[in-house]
């Protein structure tokens, strides 16, 4: 059977089990949660052995790489919501990664055993926290979710990249691609308002339920494809990942996302450490300088941030005036909210500091914990009942994991963000790769910055980027056999 020919009997076959896990387990969520879980079983189980099988999992991925950015949110049980067609896929994606943990435990073992290590203890606060936290059922299932993803986007992607390290390159294209198409839709949905800025939240629905996930998400990309640039040989490979980056960059001032452009400002100075590689005898004394400087000039600094009265809201504020606008935290809502927010995550961890309320549960127990001094239009008083424009949880990634998972489950993340940086640097003069692991580090060293003041790692289409850049890193630096002269460029690899 020529190799064609295998390949297009792979790609039905792979489609057709698509359609009909899918379409059963759709059926069966409208019906009751109990029967959805029995049918992700009887029909995601055997739709991943035939893709082990055909040995069709980087299709697989590249399917749910183009579907992500299109996902939207359809209604399940208890209130809850599921995502199509993305979420069904990614389950079947993990029983992919089971099946070959059971199939070839070696080749397995030998391949990413050690990243599941470094995972081990997130997922362990999952558990424990879901266990004892206040609204069990609920904390599974975001758990369950949230764990699917890491084992789909982190440890399946690395397992492929083993002998295909440009795997996460062509997922990112895909997605590019995909995310493309939701902007063009969103500037026909901005055209039928005629352009008024205070329609830029709702534009990108139903695929992006809010503007600075949208923008997030094209942060990464920018930074990822412009740090790229650097890596390729031929000059049309460069100039088409700068265009790229071009475009994304419009996607970012284009959300008004303020969190998002100063990520790219983070981004930038992280990329040009990378690229000088300075001596870290070298680096410890700027640093140290920049603090005094900074201390030397704090009463300055809070006048300049209690006198601004920007707000980010305005309609005719440009990027620079609402960027300025996160220095107002004494008239703006937006930045308020944020503020009562925080507060409400800080005294949920004072109050149980160990083991949290729970994964996904700060939506429902935070309102207690607001501050009447910071709380305004946008504030929640009722979890079912959310005011318009007062989306999102905790509004910080690191405030959210205390609050839900305590003082270790913060530091399973920060374990996990160190554990990376660290792979960054190891090696950074020698590693025959080390330019790939600087890309990867680089572009989620947007999210490292944006996390402090934003939560989207819940969602499947950042999950995605964040997790997948984390896998080609690592990929990267368990891949230093081969030298750097005889790697074939992204361009060569994938297209």
């Amino acid at each position: 059977m020529s190799d064609a020919r295998h390949s297009n009997q792979q790609f039905a076959l792979l489609t057709i089990s698509i359609i009909i896990a899918t379409g059963l387990l759709w059926f069966f969520a409208v019906i009751h949660s109990t029967a959805f879980l029995a049918a992700t079983i009887v029909t995601a189980i055997p739709a991943a052995y035939l893709i082990v099988r055909f040995k069709a999992e980087r299709l697989l991925l590249q399917v749910i790489a183009f579907s992500l950015p299109f996902s939207i949110e359809a209604p399940f049980v208890s209130e809850s919501m599921l995502r199509l067609p993305t979420e069904p896929l990614i389950a079947m994606a993990s029983m992919v990664l089971v099946i070959h943990f059971l199939r070839d435990n070696r080749e397995v073992k030998n391949t990413i055993r050690y990243e599941a290590l470094w995972l081990a203890p997130l997922f362990l606060m999952f558990v424990i926290t879901s266990v004892l936290g206040n609204m069990p059922m609920v904390s599974f299932k975001f758990s369950l979710v949230n764990m699917a993803y890491a084992l789909t986007f982190y440890l399946l992607i690395l397992y492929e990249s083993k002998g295909y390290p440009g795997l996460f390159p062509r997922l990112l294209m895909i997605y590019s691609a995909g995310f493309l198409i939701v902007m063009l839709w969103s500037l026909y949905q901005f055209h039928g308002f005629d352009w008024n800025p205070i329609v830029v939240p709702g534009i990108f629905e139903p695929f992006y339920k809010d503007h600075t996930i949208f923008g997030a998400s094209a942060a990464l990309l920018t930074a990822f494809w412009f740090a790229m640039a650097f890596t390729q040989k031929q000059k049309s490979a460069k100039m088409f990942m700068w265009l790229l980056s071009a475009v994304f960059f419009a996607a970012v001032v284009y959300s008004t996302s303020r969190g998002a452009f100063l990520s790219l400002v983070v981004f930038f100075l992280i990329w040009a450490f990378y690229r000088l590689k300075p001596r870290i005898r070298y680096v410890v004394p700027v640093f140290l300088l920049a603090a005094v400087i900074l201390m030397m000039n704090r009463p300055a600094i809070d006048h300049l941030i209690s006198g601004s009265q920007t707000l980010s809201y305005e309609r005719e504020a440009g990027l620079i005036e609402r960027t300025a606008s996160v220095a107002n935290v004494s008239t703006d809502v937006s930045n308020l909210e944020r503020l009562n927010r925080w507060h409400a995550a800080w005294m949920m961890f004072r109050d149980k500091p160990l083991t949290g309320f729970g994964p996904g549960t700060y939506q429902f127990e935070y309102i207690p914990y607001q501050s009447p001094a910071l709380m305004n239009r946008l504030s929640v008083t009722n979890p079912y009942d959310i005011p318009e424009g007062s989306g999102g949880t905790a509004h910080s990634e690191y405030l959210l994991a205390l609050s839900e998972m305590g003082i270790f489950g913060l530091a399973a993340w920060l374990l996990l963000f160190g554990r990376w940086i660290v792979l960054s640097i190891r090696r950074w003069h020698t590693h025959p790769r080390q330019m790939y692991m600087s890309v990867a580090v680089a572009a989620l060293s947007t999210y490292f910055f944006h996390a402090l003041v934003n939560n989207f790692l819940t969602t499947d289409k950042f999950a995605f980027l964040f997790w997948g850049a984390a896998a080609w890193l690592v990929a990267n630096y368990k891949t230093d056999e081969t030298p750097m002269s005889k790697i074939p460029t992204i361009r060569e690899q994938d297209f």
